[in-house]
């Protein structure tokens, strides 16, 4: 791929230009169903395609790309790892580290609720964070399914839970999220015996 004659930047212009070599895999759908627009994307890549089973894998690759988006939503919006303020990249490292395992856990979780959202809870979701949840939620009977804790833990986040609500987003479910391990703390402090 050329670069552009116009439009560089001043950091361009001061810096140089490095040259990337890329590849084009484009994908053509020959029969969509009938009123539907047929998919064609237009993918630049650094992987070698110059064989069908190569192009394949980087259309495999596209088709991962909305869990990663959606992967990279929950640790800026939702765990909010842009907000964190920190002196030096040395502090911020762990504390990104950590943010991203939860990201991965409620993605996780959140996936499921939606996929499969009759999975036992007790299967994917610690022990203590349903008992707590329960107790603050004030629930009347457990959380059964996966799905019903995504809902309660989000439902600590400001999640109403109407019908027409749909399924709860990346902020109410880490706002619960953040409240849970809150009374986790309590929890485990009320369990602590003095002396």
């Amino acid at each position: 791929m050329l670069r552009p004659r116009e439009g560089s930047t001043e950091f361009v212009k001061k810096n140089g230009f490095k040259e990337i070599e890329t590849n084009v895999v484009e994908v053509r759908e020959i029969q969509a169903p009938k009123g539907c627009q047929p998919i064609r994307w237009v993918l630049y890549t650094r992987e070698t395609a110059s064989s069908f089973a190569e192009a394949e894998k980087v259309i495999e690759y596209y088709e991962k790309r909305p869990i990663i988006e959606e992967y990279h939503k929950g640790a800026k919006t939702g765990l909010q790892v842009e907000r964190r303020q920190y002196a030096s990249a040395d502090r911020l490292e762990p504390v990104i580290g950590l943010i991203c395992i939860q990201a991965v856990r409620l993605l996780q979780l959140r996936d499921v609720s939606r996929r499969a959202p009759e999975t036992p809870a007790k299967q994917l979701v610690p022990k203590q964070w349903l008992e707590v949840l329960g107790k603050v939620l004030k629930r009347p009977r457990p959380i059964n399914t996966v799905r019903e804790f995504i809902h309660a833990l989000a439902g600590l986040g400001g999640f109403l839970g109407r019908k027409s609500d749909g399924e709860p987003g990346w902020m109410t479910i880490w706002r619960g999220l953040e409240t849970l391990i809150v009374a986790i703390r309590g929890y485990r402090a009320g369990l602590k015996k003095c002396g």
